[in-house]
């Protein structure tokens, strides 16, 4: 198993646990998330535990099961179905208490052995329906 696939798993862990203790092991201090750059300026160790306080303030039971992964050198690609509890507010909306699964894909650039860049591909129109956040398909 490739050090970026491990890497790569410790993100995830800490999204489910919340544990950031270890972070600055991972990631490097100029990581960039192109995930959040609408929500923070933050870079780096503090960037994650900004999206790791964000996602867990409107999700419990949060789970990210790994279906894929392809790592090339410092590149790794993880497709994930990231599970949870809707029980806080997100994106404006109110909790509903329903629960999700939707599909994610994950992509994470790492230089010397710590994430750089991320960004990612989620079924978020699933997630959105299975919130009840808009209606079912036509």
């Amino acid at each position: 198993m490739s050090r970026a696939v491990t890497a790569a798993r410790r993100i995830f862990k800490a999204f489910e646990t919340g544990d950031l203790a270890d972070a600055a092991d991972f990631v490097h201090p100029e990581y960039f998330n192109r995930e959040s750059d609408d929500r923070t300026n933050a870079r780096g160790p503090a960037e994650l535990a900004h999206s790791v306080a964000w996602l867990r303030s409107a999700f419990s039971e949060l789970k990210f099961d790994e279906r894929d992964v392809v790592a090339a050198g410092e590149r790794v690609a993880i497709r994930v179905v990231m599970s949870g509890r809707h029980t806080g507010a997100f994106l404006g909306h109110a909790p509903t208490g329903r629960s999700f699964a939707a599909e994610q894909v994950h992509f994470f650039t790492l230089h010397g052995g710590k994430f750089l860049t991320h960004h990612a591909v989620r079924d978020d129109p699933a997630l959105h329906r299975q919130l009840g956040l808009f209606g079912p398909r036509s």
